[in-house]
């Protein structure tokens, strides 16, 4: 229908403009053929009625078939796809850790051990005898202490009561080899000492050179060659090199 319409007013346009053109075509015409005179007529104004009824409509030839136009596509509106939020872990607050602080300790002077002194060696001393008829002398002191050299040496102090030395005394030393060696005659006075760590005064000094390994037994005698006390027996190792002290005591 919309075509007709279309159509129809098409015509009606072409038809109008036929009769414009022709009243200005004849004017120009009458213009050109007065061209030559003096006076120049103005041709007279040719009313032209319109026609109040719209001519019909021409029959068309052919029926014009109208493609129908291909459907409108509605075009589909595809839902975005809704995004759901993410929700963001609301970030924990740490627990600051709380500072214990610790107990307070009161220092403790730990005291600097001493040094440990080195014992000297163990020195054997024989008790006092109980006195008899037959000897003057107890030995007092049998001591012995390390050495280097191989000599067998024995300081001896001979004393009264109040520790003063004796003179007229001697050592007779008796080896288990069957070797005797007999000492000179003591001092009233301190004529020997043994001058090393251990010191000890004497007033005798019994020596015997490079003696070897065994047991020796010492009498004390006096100018008589009487044994005056108890017999000391000493035993001497090469090999554990030692010096010796004998205190005799008078009862």
């Amino acid at each position: 229908m919309q075509q007709k319409v279309i159509l129809a007013f098409g015509l009606f346009m072409s038809i109008g403009l036929c009769l414009v053109g022709s009243i200005a075509i004849g004017g120009v015409i009458l213009f050109v053929a007065t061209a030559g005179q003096s006076t120049v007529v103005t041709p007279p104004r040719a009313v032209v009625a319109l026609p109040t009824t719209m001519p019909p409509s021409p029959t068309p030839s052919a029926t014009m078939t109208a493609t129908p136009l291909p459907p409108t596509v509605t075009p589909t509106m595809t839902p975005l796809p809704t995004e759901t939020p993410t929700e963001t872990p609301s970030p924990t607050a740490t627990e600051t850790a709380t500072n214990t602080p610790m107990p307070t300790e009161t220092p403790t002077e730990t005291p600097v051990p001493l040094p440990t002194a080195t014992p000297l060696p163990t020195a054997t001393e024989t008790p006092a005898p109980t006195p008899t008829p037959n000897f003057e002398f107890f030995i007092k002191e049998n001591l012995n202490f390390p050495t280097n050299h191989p000599d067998f040496d024995i300081f001896v102090a001979i004393t009264d009561e109040d520790n003063k030395p004796l003179g007229g005394y001697r050592i007779l030393g008796t080896h288990s080899s069957g070797t005797q060696v007999d000492s000179a005659v003591s001092a009233p006075e301190w004529t020997e000492n043994s001058g090393a760590m251990w010191y000890k005064g004497a007033n005798l000094k019994y020596h015997v050179a490079n003696s070897s390994s065994g047991t020796w037994t010492m009498q004390l005698v006096n100018g008589d060659n009487q044994p005056v006390a108890e017999p000391a027996v000493l035993n001497f190792d090469t090999n554990n090199l030692t010096w010796y002290f004998l205190l005799y005591r008078k009862f």
